[in-house]
C-alpha cells in the first residue's frame, strides 16, 4: 500500500519540480514577459536537430540555386529587419505540390506549389514574413512550453493517482520530434503574425496591400491543388483543413489585415511596390516546372489507388515532358516494387507447434495475380532488377534523394541481402532521421538476421509512430522473447493481441502470451 501512494511531501517536492522548470522570459515583438519553458539556446538547437527531417516531411529540397540564392537575399532582409536578426537562417525551396510555407529558427522555406503561384516580389515579401513573425514571436516555443506544462500537469496527476515515481513521471516527456514545428498555432498568433508580415514587408519598400493578394492566392492555390487530385474544398479535405483550421475566416483575416495596415507606422513604397517582372523571370523555370508536376500528382494518386498501369502512363507523360526529376523515376521504382509484391503471399510464420521460436522463419510463395502476371521468380526478379535501375537513375540525377535511398533498401530487403538492406536504410535515416518506415526497415532487416537486440530499438521507433501497425508488436513480442526479456516480451504480445490478433502473428503472440504469462506467475 506504501509503494502504491506518493507521500504528501513527496507529492509537494514533485509539483515544485514542475514549476521550477518554468521561467518568465521577455517575449522579443511585444516586450512583455511571459512564461517560457525553451531557452533559446534551446529553441535553436531544437530547430537544428530537427531541420533535416522537416526537410523530407515536405518532399526535399527542390534544386534552383539561382532562384534560391535570388529568393533567400529577399527573406534575409526581411529576417534582418526583424527583432531577432541575429539568429540564423537558411532558405530552402521544398519539392511538392501542396501549398505551404512554414519557419523555425534556422530554417525558412516555401513549397513549390504556392511559390509558383506567386506574381511578385510583394506577395512572397507576405508569406515569408509571416511565416519569420512566427519565430520572432516565438510561437512555436510557447507552443512546446504549453503542451510541456500540461503534460507535466497530467503526469503529476497520474503520479499521484497511480503512484508512479517522480522520475518514471518526468521520463515520459521526453520525446519532442520535428512535428512539434507543425503544431497548429492559435488563432492570436496566426494575427499577430499577419501583423508582423505586413509590418516587414512596408519597411523594405513593399506595397503591404499585397499581403491581402498573397492571402487570396494562397486560398485558390489550396483549392486548385485538391481539385486536381479530385478532393473536397479546403474546409472538407483532413490535410489542408489541419493547415488551415486555426487561420480566421478568409473574409475576417482580410478585413483584419486592411486594419493593419492602416495602422502602420509611415512607410515608403519603393518603385511600383510590387517587383513583378524580375519575380516572374526569376520563377519562369519553377512555374514550368510545376505545371509538368500537375501529372505527377495525378500518377501519385492512381499509385496510392493502387491503379498502377495507369500511374505508370502518366509518370512518364511527365518524364517525355521533362526527365531531370529525381521523383518521377523513384515513383516508378515503386510502382516496379508494389508489382513484385502483389507476387508474394503474404508473409506466414512457420513455428513450432508447442509454441517455441526457435524454427522461427517467414516463408514466402508466388501466386497468379488475375492470371494476368507471370508471377514465378524470374518475373519477381525482373520486377526488382526494374526498381532498382529506376532507384538509380533517380540518384544519378539527384544523390542525396532520400526517397530513393529507402527505395534501393527496400529491393535489397525483398531480394533478402538484409545486411545491404541494413546499409541503405543506415544511409536513409541519415538524410531523414525520422523516417519512420526507414526504421521498420532497419528493425526488420536484424529480426530476419536473427540479430533480435539490434532490431529492438528501431521496431520500437516505428512502434511510437505507427502503434495500430499490425506486425511491429508481434516482432518486438518475438525480438524481446529471444533476448529472454519476459516482461516486455508479454507487453508487446498483448498490443498484438490488441491490433491485430487474428493475422498469424496475432495467432502466434496469443500462444506465446499463455507460456509466458504461466512462467511469470511462477517467479
Amino acid at each position: 500500500m506504501i509503494n502504491n501512494v506518493i507521500s504528501s511531501a513527496g507529492r509537494f517536492l514533485l509539483i515544485l519540480f514542475v514549476f521550477s522548470l518554468a521561467s518568465c522570459a521577455v517575449n522579443p515583438v511585444t516586450g512583455e514577459r511571459e512564461l517560457m519553458l525553451v531557452s533559446e539556446s534551446q529553441e535553436l538547437r531544437i530547430g537544428r536537430e530537427a531541420a533535416p527531417s522537416l526537410k523530407w516531411e515536405f518532399g526535399g529540397p527542390y534544386h534552383d540555386p539561382a532562384l534560391e540564392s535570388y529568393l533567400e537575399k529577399i527573406v534575409k532582409r526581411l529576417w534582418e529587419n526583424s527583432e531577432r536578426p541575429y539568429l540564423p537562417m537558411k532558405f530552402y525551396i521544398q519539392n511538392t505540390s501542396v501549398p505551404n510555407a512554414f519557419a523555425l529558427p534556422g530554417y525558412v522555406a516555401i513549397t513549390r506549389g504556392l511559390l509558383s503561384a506567386m506574381e511578385n516580389e510583394a506577395q512572397f515579401a507576405a508569406v515569408m514574413g509571416h511565416e519569420i513573425g512566427h519565430v520572432m514571436a516565438r510561437h512555436t516555443a510557447q507552443r512546446i512550453s504549453r503542451m510541456t506544462l500540461q503534460q507535466l500537469g497530467l503526469a503529476v496527476g497520474a503520479a499521484v493517482l497511480e503512484g508512479r515515481s517522480e522520475r518514471d513521471t518526468l521520463l515520459t516527456l521526453g520525446a519532442i520530434g520535428s512535428s512539434l514545428f507543425l503544431l497548429k498555432y492559435d488563432r492570436a498568433q496566426e494575427i499577430q503574425a499577419d501583423r508582423l508580415g505586413v509590418r516587414y514587408m512596408a519597411m523594405l519598400g513593399y506595397d503591404p496591400y499585397e499581403a491581402i493578394s498573397a492571402h487570396k492566392i494562397l486560398q485558390k492555390t489550396v483549392n486548385d491543388y485538391l481539385k486536381r487530385l479530385g478532393r473536397k474544398p479546403a474546409g472538407g479535405d483532413s490535410l489542408i483543413a489541419e493547415l488551415f483550421s486555426t487561420h480566421p475566416r478568409e473574409e475576417v483575416r482580410i478585413s483584419e489585415i486592411r486594419a493593419m495596415i492602416d495602422n502602420l507606422p509611415p512607410y515608403t513604397i519603393k518603385g511600383d511596390g510590387r517587383f513583378g517582372r524580375v519575380f516572374r523571370n526569376a520563377t519562369a523555370g519553377i512555374r514550368k516546372v510545376n505545371r509538368i508536376y500537375f501529372r505527377y500528382d495525378r500518377a501519385l494518386k492512381y499509385y496510392r489507388e493502387k491503379k498502377f498501369a495507369k500511374a505508370e502512363k502518366t509518370v512518364r507523360e511527365a518524364i517525355r515532358l521533362n526527365s531531370s526529376q529525381a521523383p518521377f523515376y523513384n515513383l516508378l521504382g515503386l510502382i516496379r516494387l508494389r508489382q513484385a509484391n502483389y507476387c508474394r503471399v503474404k508473409p506466414e510464420f512457420s513455428l513450432r507447434p508447442e509454441g517455441g521460436i526457435q524454427d522461427f522463419s517467414i516463408v514466402y510463395s508466388f501466386r497468379m495475380k488475375h492470371g494476368k502476371v507471370r508471377c514465378d521468380g524470374i518475373r519477381l526478379t525482373q520486377h526488382y532488377k526494374e526498381a532498382e535501375e529506376f532507384f538509380r537513375k533517380s540518384l544519378s540525377i539527384d544523390p542525396g534523394y532520400q526517397p530513393s535511398v529507402y527505395g534501393m533498401g527496400l529491393v535489397r530487403y525483398f531480394e533478402e541481402d538484409y545486411g545491404q538492406a541494413i546499409h541503405e536504410f543506415k544511409k536513409s535515416l541519415k538524410l531523414y532521421p525520422q523516417h519512420a518506415q526507414s526504421h521498420f526497415g532497419l528493425g526488420k532487416s536484424y529480426f530476419q538476421l536473427r540479430q533480435y537486440s539490434r532490431a529492438v530499438p528501431y521496431l520500437r521507433n516505428f512502434a511510437r509512430a505507427a502503434p495500430e501497425h499490425p506486425e511491429v508488436h508481434g516482432l518486438l513480442g518475438i525480438s524481446y522473447d529471444r533476448t529472454h526479456q519476459l516482461k516486455p516480451a508479454i507487453a508487446e504480445y498483448r498490443r498484438q493481441l490488441r491490433v491485430a490478433p487474428d493475422t498469424a502473428l496475432g495467432r502466434y503472440a496469443k500462444r506465446r502470451l499463455a507460456v509466458l504469462e504461466r512462467l511469470l506467475e511462477k517467479r
